[in-house]
């Protein structure tokens, strides 16, 4: 029995509505090589799309939860860039609100669930072992606060440089501050945001002891850390 695989993206939307609750852009991108070593290649979803998607088979999901489809996929093909898609969002409490965290820029993954029918391996040039997916069934594409894939729910935290980590953690805050999503969205915004904060913590530097009467010397990154603290009550 193949299992689902999920497979995580940016976000990138070409175009956004919020008054018609119209949202276009990429599930997936060819020829980038992921964290498993895999590689979609174009052509991959064509026959899943041809049989399956005039028949709504292809879902589009919030945070993978196939109890909060987000709304109608209208367009699904491929295209030089890869797995396009066109979107009429529902008029549900999460689609208004994965309309509004799009545009806050919030939502910056796509992630995909798919069973592989088809691939190659193969070695590149620089002796790196890939995986070529030459075909997929398709399940569903979802838009996500975080990443996810089948070996860790939180993927790619500690990739982060510190400057997109504290970028993160500055954009999650100022959506927490004047966000207007429902409580189920802020909890998974402060969820992450706190996930964010403790691998912070964890790498601040240990401050040397001053000697008598001498102030401590406090680098940006630890008054960062203070402010982030503080904005949490921390």
């Amino acid at each position: 029995m193949k299992e689902i695989v999920f497979k995580n993206y940016e976000a990138n939307i070409t175009d956004l509505d919020i008054n018609s609750s119209i949202v276009t852009g990429y599930f997936s991108t060819w020829d980038t090589i992921d964290y498993d070593g895999d590689v979609m290649e174009r052509g991959c979803f064509t026959k899943t799309i041809n049989e399956r998607f005039a028949k709504n088979q292809i879902k589009y999901l919030w945070q993978h939860d196939t109890y909060k489809p987000l709304g109608k996929l209208n367009v699904l093909v491929e295209d030089a860039k890869g797995l396009y898609f066109e979107a009429k969002m529902s008029d549900t409490s999460y689609g208004l609100d994965a309309l509004k965290l799009y545009r806050d820029g919030v939502i910056d993954q796509h992630s995909i669930g798919f069973i592989t029918i088809k691939s190659i391996e193969e070695q590149t040039a620089e002796n790196v072992e890939i995986t070529r997916i030459k075909e997929v069934k398709l399940f569903e594409g979802s838009a996500v606060t975080f990443g996810a894939n089948e070996q860790t729910p939180f993927t790619g935290f500690k990739g982060y440089t510190p400057q997109e980590r504290d970028n993160r953690i500055k954009l999650l805050v100022k959506s927490i501050k004047n966000g207007d999503y429902t409580d189920e969205t802020f909890d998974l915004i402060e969820y992450e945001l706190l996930k964010l904060v403790t691998l912070v913590k964890s790498e601040e530097p240990t401050l040397v002891t001053p000697k008598e009467n001498e102030p401590i010397q406090e680098d940006n990154n630890i008054q960062e850390i203070k402010l982030f603290r503080n904005l949490l009550n921390l």
